[in-house]
């Protein structure tokens, strides 16, 4: 997994290398400062020469100034490449999850997905930032002590060296020991966000049942199982760190014994000996250092897996190799024999025929469950069928590019969407470069100008949070300003006045009876009175297609429709009387 991440940062490679080349020359240098004591005690105080200390000062001050500057030009260079590289790693995610179908999104929590995102993006950002500079200049500096002190006495030196050989054995245990761990950790954690997730978004459902208390209890448990799989962590860390110490400080106490002894013997100088002791630190901090990275790693790596999870996830609906601009449609569809099911093997739609000529108007009623949205669904190709194929102006949806297909439509839901903005924004977000005026002409041929207009800053103010800040009515009233900016060849419209007040109703029915004008439309509804003028209407039931014809000829039929027709009518009947 670090490797893979080690390749990604290639486009970075130069600003890697120059900062290499700064470690290269940066840690000699910084390291270079005992070697003086060295020359100071065993030469300068040995022949009490005054005329070698300055120089020797000087030389000691110049040299940890130059490692010092080439270490802060190393800084830079690592710390820019590490940043860029985290960020484009963020946008990559971004992109994938933006390019994934809708159906990857049902199967998986947000909050989860939230968490990859920004969470181990995080934990990836500690690594390539502070860790790769981290192991690098610890490993070199480790590197050049160690060959330092076996140069100036290499059986004190090698002796040293011997208790480092078991803090390696440490980190082998320790990596053992959490490897599944931080798996866990990461794990537990994007569980706990999508559940903190859904608690604001369905705050008002809570408090409105509440069952503050029981969502209390819940987010405790998933809090608990977190703590839980992190107290482990942390009991690790309390057992592997002291050990690294412990053995590490043995190496102090082979250095400093075994120097002496060869200083006694005369095979050692006093100088040598203070020199031994400046590098001892310096010996055993990146060994310590390391170690800790190590730990680092060990969180990447479960970080990187989750997110590689995501960037390697298959994308069920893609574009062909080959596939082409939809250009200019006429709005022709058809579904030839159109199976399709969430679960291939569970389908929802078995053998679905129907077309729509350009600027007819398709009703598709039914009870809930049987498969009337997954037809919008297939119609803007956030999935594909498993057989029979849906068709634009006679060309495979298949065969043409997504985004040019879906140019070409536009939707209104039964749930609008509205994103944390001003009104124009959500609004131009049917047509980026549309105008102010457009705005305002598309607001008032969807019957939303007049609210509009009494907003504490107009088509300026701030909505809140999926529009929190406005009615139901007024929600819809601004998507559907919003499809007629972005002026769809192909309308689609799924259960758009199902939820909203009933003095908005008449102004939402009126503007769609506009938009739909000169369109293709497929209508997805419960309200039986609103797909009568339509020019076909399907009942779909179990998947399948169990009436068709006009409003007329269903009534005629005395079925589903005429049923659900007549039950309908006498509900607004009895509703207008009282």
């Amino acid at each position: 997994m670090i490797l893979r991440i080690l390749r990604m940062l290639r486009p970075y490679r130069w600003s890697l290398v120059a900062g290499f080349v700064c470690l290269l020359a940066s840690v000699p240098l910084q390291m270079f400062h005992p070697l003086v004591w060295m020359y100071i005690v065993d030469t300068v105080i040995e022949t009490k020469d005054m005329a070698l200390l300055l120089p020797a000062l000087l030389v000691l001050a110049a040299v940890q100034w130059a490692g010092t500057g080439l270490g802060m030009v190393r800084e830079q260079l690592l710390g820019v490449a590490g940043q860029r590289f985290v960020g484009e790693l963020r946008e990559k995610l971004h992109a994938k999850l933006l390019r994934q179908s809708v159906g990857y999104h049902h199967n998986r929590r947000s909050g989860d997905l939230i968490s990859r995102t920004i969470g181990d993006v995080d934990a990836i950002n500690e690594v390539v930032i502070n860790g790769v500079d981290t192991i690098l200049v610890n490993a070199l500096s480790f590197l050049f002590v160690a060959v330092v002190i076996v140069w100036l006495q290499w059986k004190a030196g090698l002796m040293t060296l011997v208790p480092l050989a078991a803090v390696g054995a440490a980190v082998w245990f320790f990596n053992l020991r959490v490897k599944g761990l931080y798996v866990r950790i990461r794990e537990r954690l994007g569980g706990l966000t999508a559940r903190l997730q859904e608690h604001l978004l369905g705050m008002l459902v809570i408090k409105a049942f509440a069952r503050e208390p029981y969502e209390e209890q819940r987010f405790h448990e998933q809090n608990r199982a977190f703590t839980d799989e992190a107290l482990r962590g942390v009991k690790a860390r309390v057992i592997y760190f002291p050990a690294v110490r412990a053995l590490g400080f043995l190496s102090n106490v082979v250095m400093i014994g075994a120097g002496a002894y060869y200083v006694m013997l005369g095979q050692f100088t006093v100088g040598g000996l203070v020199a031994y002791r400046g590098y001892w630190y310096a010996l055993f901090n990146p060994v310590f250092t390391l170690a800790q990275a190590n730990e680092m790693f060990q969180r990447a790596a479960a970080a990187g897996t989750r997110i590689f999870e995501v960037l390697d996830a298959p994308e069920a609906v893609t574009d062909a190799p080959d596939a082409v601009d939809a250009g200019e449609c006429r709005g022709h569809v058809r579904f030839e024999g159109v199976t399709f099911g969430y679960a291939p093997e569970r389908p929802v739609m078995e053998g679905i025929d129907f077309e729509v000529r350009p600027g007819e108007q398709l009703g598709i009623v039914g009870p809930s469950g049987a498969g009337k949205s997954t037809a919008l669904g297939l119609l803007l190709r956030l999935y594909d069928p498993q057989a029979g194929r849906v068709t634009l102006d006679g060309r495979d949806l298949r065969a043409l590019t997504q985004h040019s297909l879906r140019r070409q439509t536009a939707i209104v839901t039964q749930e609008p969407f509205l994103f944390n903005d001003t009104v124009a924004e959500n609004l131009r977000f049917g047509r980026l470069d549309a105008t102010n005026a457009e705005i305002e002409e598309a607001a008032r041929q969807a019957n939303a100008h007049e609210f509009i207009a009494q907003l504490p800053k107009g088509y300026a103010t701030g909505i809140g949070e999926r529009g929190v800040k406005l009615s139901g009515g007024q929600k819809q009233r601004l998507c559907i300003a919003r499809a007629f900016l972005a002026n769809p060849r192909i309308l689609l419209l799924d259960e758009a006045t199902a939820a909203v007040e009933p003095e908005s109703e008449s102004l939402i029915q009126a503007a769609l009876e506009r938009l739909m004008q000169g369109r293709t439309t497929v209508i997805v509804t419960h309200r039986l009175s609103l797909v009568r003028g339509c020019n076909q209407i399907l009942t779909i039931q179990h998947g399948r297609v169990a009436e068709r014809g006009t409003h007329e000829e269903l009534v005629a039929r005395n079925g589903w429709y005429a049923r659900m027709y007549a039950l309908q009518m006498t509900g607004e009947s009895n509703g207008n009387t009282s």
